[in-house]
């Protein structure tokens, strides 16, 4: 049997971000903002993203790391304008990973 969850979704949401924002805080190869943009739009859906960014929009965190993430991103199929899309494993886009 399982427990049901006291969390809403949206508290869900800012915890996994949260998460993801602490362990990028401690990787010294990329800005922890950028790690945290590449694993949601590598990871996570349209509608996590949306929920996300809506929670952004709205305030819900003061986390400088999840607010500065925040612009960069992106909807499935939005226009990227120049986002040069990130490897799924390292988060590092090519031309990061040549250098």
């Amino acid at each position: 049997m399982s427990e049901v969850s006291e969390h809403t979704p949206d508290e869900k949401l800012l915890r996994m971000a949260a998460q993801i924002a602490d362990f990028f805080r401690s990787q010294p190869d990329q800005p922890p903002e950028v790690g945290v943009a590449g694993h949601i739009n590598d990871f996570w859906g349209y509608r996590m993203r949306r929920g996300f960014l809506a929670l952004l929009a709205e305030g819900a965190t003061d986390d400088p790391v999840l607010r500065a993430a925040g612009a960069l991103i992106r909807l499935p199929g939005e226009a990227t304008e120049g986002v040069v899309p990130n490897d799924p494993l390292t988060h590092m886009n090519e031309a990061e990973a040549e250098s």
